[in-house]
């Protein structure tokens, strides 16, 4: 492997021996010069210092302003982008910022963390009082690893991107870290935190078998680390896997199962307590109109759940699943084993008719029903009214209640509090 030492060339009587130092302590292959009109004349006195490695200098590269430090950064960052193209490693560039001008050495600096060189380095030593230069035969290099502060930056970004669900980015961002360092440690790292943003983005679309599979994987050191603890969202996705895994083998006729059997899978309490964490993310985005749009579906949900130990699904309703005291709801099902679905309203007056008294929460809940209608005014659905905070919190109040009433594992079972999604607060 070849390396690289990119270093700017200052002009000041007595830099070349700083210079010197440093090639000779990094021993690189190829040395890249970064130099003005009246710097490169400092070459020629290196040379004399380090005739061994002057068959290793590079052409030099000119910058057009030493005195502005953006040009200079665009420069540095040229010369840098040109050893990437021929297929050089960042981590086989050293950068040496010892001399030049203030913004020579700093668009150096800059252009080189930005890049994500490794490290960078420069020389110093015993400095005189007066010149306040470093005394010749007392230089040493020290080495300024800026990834290190590039890593905790993206770690501080990605607790807060993770916190405000915007996974995304937050794996984008995973990504570009994983592409430009080649460290073991932080490869192993940010593959941990591609995995957490992974599995809560796919559970955010309601992707539960994708998140339970990358909640799985995630090492349990790096989420000590962030003082994460993740079990009450493993058990929820553990026991809607495990539902969603047995619905499938039934589909594919693996194992038989009852209607009521099967439409208890699908309509599970813990994909209700889902829809309502679901919606609760959405408004704390200030997304109203999405989260009302949930609570609208888990009240529709809820009407499931209660018909479902019957066998009857809203989605697909025949005439010879239906109790015959029924018909008068369903005129439509006269036809000869027609397929109906019926909508939110006919459901719960479907679960009245049979003698389930708390189809009355609903029915007889004319705020439930007013606030209901925000959602069909919404532009998600049939108008142009936005759906305010105190409207989403109002109908939440609402559904909430009729929700525990039917499927009182919600409150006994805490999984509204097992759906939520964790915050990070501790960071490495």
């Amino acid at each position: 492997m070849t390396k690289y030492l990119v270093m700017t060339l200052g002009t000041g009587r007595g830099v070349e021996h700083g210079l010197a130092q440093s090639i000779q302590t990094l021993n690189p292959d190829r040395i890249v010069f970064l130099a003005s009109e009246e710097s490169q004349r400092t070459l020629d006195r290196l040379t004399s210092l380090v005739p061994g490695f002057a068959g290793r200098f590079q052409p030099v590269h000119l910058v057009q302003d030493p005195d502005d430090v953006e040009q200079c950064a665009e420069d540095a960052k040229a010369a840098i982008l040109a050893l990437i193209d021929q297929g050089v490693a960042l981590t086989d560039i050293d950068v040496d910022f010892t001399s030049g001008t203030k913004a020579m050495t700093a668009g150096l600096s800059i252009a080189a963390t930005a890049l994500g060189v490794e490290r960078l380095v420069y020389v110093t030593g015993t400095r005189d009082p007066h010149t306040g230069r470093v005394l010749t035969g007392t230089e040493r290099v020290v080495s300024v690893y800026p990834m290190q502060l590039l890593i905790d930056e993206h770690r501080r970004q990605l607790k807060l991107l993770f916190n405000q669900y915007l996974f995304d980015r937050g794996l984008s961002l995973i990504e570009q870290v994983i592409s430009s360092c080649m460290r073991p440690d932080i490869q192993r790292e940010f593959a941990f935190w591609r995995d957490l943003f992974a599995a809560y983005q796919a559970w955010d679309r309601f992707d539960h078998l994708q998140a339970h599979a990358h909640l799985s994987a995630l090492p349990k050191p790096y989420l000590r680390a962030l003082s994460l603890d993740l079990r009450p969202n493993k058990e929820l996705l553990g026991r809607i896997q495990r539902k969603l895994q047995l619905l499938e083998a039934a589909r594919k006729r693996k194992v038989n199962l009852s209607a009521p059997k099967l439409l208890g899978l699908k309509f599970s309490p813990e994909l209700l307590a889902d829809l309502f964490a679901n919606a609760d993310r959405r408004a704390e985005e200030g997304r109203y109109d999405d989260a009302v749009a949930r609570l609208y579906r888990a009240t529709e949900f809820v009407a499931q759940l209660a018909l479902a130990p019957y066998g009857l699904d809203t989605s697909n309703l025949r005439k010879s699943e239906l109790p015959r005291e029924v018909y008068h709801l369903f005129p439509e099902v006269g036809r000869a084993q027609r397929v109906i679905s019926i909508g939110l309203d006919r459901s719960y007056r479907l679960i009245e008719a049979l003698n389930d008294e708390r189809a009355r929460l609903y029915l007889d809940n004319k705020r439930l029903r007013h606030l209901l209608k925000a959602r069909n005014d919404s532009i998600n659905a049939h108008g142009t009214t936005p759906v305010t905070r105190k409207k989403f919190e109002e109908l939440r109040r609402e559904v909430v209640t009729l929700a525990e009433a039917f499927v009182p594992e919600l409150k006994k079972r805490r999984l509204r509090e097992k759906a939520t999604f964790p915050r990070i607060r501790a960071i490495f």
